[in-house]
C-alpha cells in the first residue's frame, strides 16, 4: 500500500461510526436518550405542559441553518426524532455544505413532541455541524495552499464518537476511536519501561512487545520528542516489518517545531527509513499555525482544537402551521 493508503487505513476509521453497527447506535441510543432524560427530568416540559395539557395535535416544523457550514449529525438526530413518532424528512446529506437559509430537516409530528425534542435535536446538530464547518475550513486552506496533509482529531472529545464522526464529515480523519481499537504508545508507557530498567532501549523494547499483536489492532503508533528517538522507533518499524506484512507504522511527532519536524523528515529520509513510516505531528498545533506544519511534508496533523473548543454552527427549529 502506498502512503495514502495506509493513512486512510489507519485515520479514517468511518465504518465503526455507522448507525448500522450495533455498538455505535447503541452508544447514539444511549447519548440521545440522556440528553433528553436530563432536559425533561422528572417533571417534563413544564412550558409545553400549562398551555397544551396533553394535546396531540399534528404539527410541523423546518430546521434551519443560519450560516454557511458543513452540516453533519443528519443522520443520528433523524433517527432519534423516528423514535419519537416524528416523521423527518432530509433536506440535506451529512458532510454537504450549506448557506446561510437552508432547510436542513423538515418535520412532522405532534405538536408537543416537536417542542419536547427540540433542544437535544439542535444539540446534535449544531455541536457536530460545528466540528464539521471548522474542519473543512482547515482542510481547504491546506488544499488552497496545494498541499494534501491529512487533518485529524484526537481523543480531547466531549461527544467521543459523534465528534469523531463530526470531524470525517467535514473531510479529516478519526484517527483511533477508543483505547481498544489500536496501540499508541506514550510518553506515559515509555516511562513505565525506564522504570522497569529500559533507560536506552525503552523505544525498541515498547514495539517488540506490542508487535506480534499487530493483526488485531488498526495501527500501531509511537510517540517521540527528539530527532533520534524518531529514528530509532523507524528503524525498529523497519526490522519488526521483515516478519511480515506490516499495518500502519506510525511514528508521532510530539510537541516539535515545524524546523525540528523538517529535520526528523530529512534524516528518515537519509537513513533509508521514510518508506517504513508515516509521520504525524501533534501538540501546539491550531488553525492559525496549521500551514507551517503542513509544509515541512508531515503525512497528518492531529488538532485538538477541532472538538475540544468548536465553535457550534447556528441552527434552529420553527413550528409552522
Amino acid at each position: 500500500m502506498n502512503r495514502r493508503e495506509l493513512l486512510t487505513l489507519g485515520f479514517k476509521r468511518v465504518k465503526g461510526l455507522e448507525l448500522d453497527n450495533p455498538e455505535y447506535l447503541k452508544w447514539v441510543k444511549r447519548f440521545t436518550t440522556d440528553v433528553l432524560e436530563q432536559d425533561l427530568d422528572e417533571r417534563g416540559d413544564i412550558t409545553t405542559r400549562l398551555l397544551f395539557g396533553d394535546q396531540t395535535y399534528l404539527a410541523k416544523a423546518l430546521v434551519r441553518v443560519k450560516e454557511c457550514g458543513v452540516i453533519a449529525g443528519v443522520e443520528e438526530v433523524t433517527w432519534f426524532l423516528q423514535q419519537k413518532g416524528i416523521e423527518v424528512k432530509p433536506h440535506i446529506k451529512d458532510g454537504e455544505r450549506v448557506n446561510a437559509g437552508d432547510t436542513v430537516l423538515e418535520l412532522k409530528g405532534s405538536e408537543r413532541s416537536l417542542l419536547e425534542t427540540e433542544r437535544t435535536c439542535l444539540k446534535v446538530l449544531q455541536r457536530m455541524s460545528g466540528i464539521a464547518s471548522t474542519t473543512r475550513r482547515v482542510i481547504d486552506e491546506i488544499m488552497e495552499a496545494g498541499l494534501d496533509t491529512m487533518v485529524v482529531a484526537t481523543r480531547k472529545t466531549h461527544w467521543q464518537l459523534l465528534d469523531k464522526k463530526a470531524v470525517y464529515l467535514g473531510g479529516g480523519g478519526t484517527h483511533r476511536l477508543g483505547l481498544w481499537e489500536a496501540v499508541l504508545i506514550k510518553g506515559n508507557h515509555l516511562e513505565g519501561l525506564k522504570r522497569e530498567g529500559y533507560v536506552k532501549k525503552y523505544i525498541e523494547e515498547a514495539l517488540n512487545r506490542v508487535w506480534n499483536q499487530r493483526e488485531t489492532v488498526a495501527f500501531i503508533e509511537i510517540e517521540v520528542e527528539t530527532v533520534e528517538d524518531a529514528c530509532n522507533a523507524a528503524e525498529t518499524f523497519k526490522r519488526l516489518q521483515q516478519q511480515g506484512e506490516a499495518i500502519p507504522c506510525i511514528v508521532m511527532l510530539d510537541n516539535m517545531t515545524p524546523e525540528k519536524i523538517g529535520r526528523v523528515i530529512k534524516e528518515v529520509k537519509k537513513r533509508d527509513l521514510y518508506d517504513h513510516v508515516l509521520l504525524e505531528a501533534s501538540g501546539g498545533i491550531n488553525q492559525k499555525n496549521i500551514l507551517e506544519y503542513a509544509k515541512t511534508g508531515v503525512d497528518v496533523v492531529s488538532l485538538g482544537s477541532l472538538t475540544h473548543s468548536p465553535k457550534a454552527l447556528d441552527i434552529n427549529q420553527t413550528l409552522i402551521s
